[in-house]
């Protein structure tokens, strides 16, 4: 036997008004928002390190001497990705901070990409 509520739980509720009713909503919805907005602040920053990372190993592989003259410009986009996920720090405005950071995660893909198709 279960030991929840007794036979005829259903006439037991509690009625709210629907004032409470509009306030629990409201207090939802605030709750809904403010976690949609740091999640979509966490994705940003981890999307910013990721770029900054790439940056940060590119020259350490030039100077342990793994690029080549042709890998330079690789090395040169890859680099720059990270400035531009730096910046997104910098940038207040959401627009022109998601066109950064796209154009971080652009040049970093591809600087990536012709890393090792030249390496």
């Amino acid at each position: 036997m279960s030991g929840g509520r007794g036979y005829g739980s259903r006439n037991k509720r509690r009625q709210i008004s629907d004032e409470e009713r509009a306030a629990a909503v409201e207090d939802y919805r605030e709750s809904v928002g403010r976690l949609h907005h740091t999640a979509n602040r966490n994705l940003r920053q981890t999307i910013a390190y990721a770029t900054i990372f790439v940056a940060v190993i590119a020259p350490w592989m030039l100077f342990i001497g793994q690029a080549t003259p042709a890998s330079f410009p690789w090395y040169a986009m890859s680099i720059l990705s990270g400035a531009f996920g730096l910046t997104t720090y910098v940038v207040r405005e959401p627009r022109p901070r998601s066109y950064l950071l796209a154009a971080a995660v652009i040049l970093a893909v591809v600087g990536v990409t012709g890393m090792f198709l030249t390496g």
